[in-house]
């Protein structure tokens, strides 16, 4: 017999709808929007589909086309809040199945700055020693930048978790 695993990113959703998230930002039509609970990276948003599926082509035609419009959205939001000189969008799910992005704003103080952040040592071992940023002033200051640039966007937002 195999054990289920709980999802990591259904785990966060629930948190986020009990208020227990200090870093969810909004929960739209298709998905939430989160800062990443490490800003190596200023502005690094997280937007999980509310579904639970492995894959894109999973969601059915209208609630993807609706999904991809509001990852846009989210990330031109994320590129307005943070102006950073790019912008890595990256959708990958091989650790954690539920479809989500990473949209990570580079600045021109990055390190490595033309690298993938999955190649930045000093980033990974913050992720993989389960580092959170504790600075709750700056936590505050960037979810009410994206709050505010989200509510420019072509968004419905259900649910907003800023105070």
């Amino acid at each position: 017999m195999t054990a289920v695993t709980p999802c990591e990113v259904c785990e966060i959703q629930a948190r986020t709808e009990r208020g227990e998230d200090p870093w969810a930002v909004a929960r739209l039509q298709t998905g939430y929007v989160q800062l990443y609970r490490i800003q190596y990276y200023r502005g690094y948003t997280f937007f999980s589909a509310r579904r639970c599926v492995r894959e894109l082509h999973l969601l059915a035609s209208d609630e993807r086309a609706l999904f991809l419009h509001e990852m846009a959205e989210v990330a031109h939001a994320v590129y307005r809040a943070f102006a950073p000189v790019k912008l890595n969008y990256d959708m990958l799910g091989n650790g954690v199945p539920h479809l989500h992005w990473h949209l990570v704003p580079r600045h021109l103080d990055d390190p490595r700055l033309s690298a993938p952040i999955w190649e930045n040592l000093d980033f990974l071992r913050l992720a993989w020693g389960g580092h959170q940023e504790t600075d709750d002033e700056l936590r505050g200051e960037l979810r009410g930048r994206l709050r505010r640039e989200l509510d420019r966007a072509d968004v419905t937002i259900e649910r907003d978790f800023v105070e």
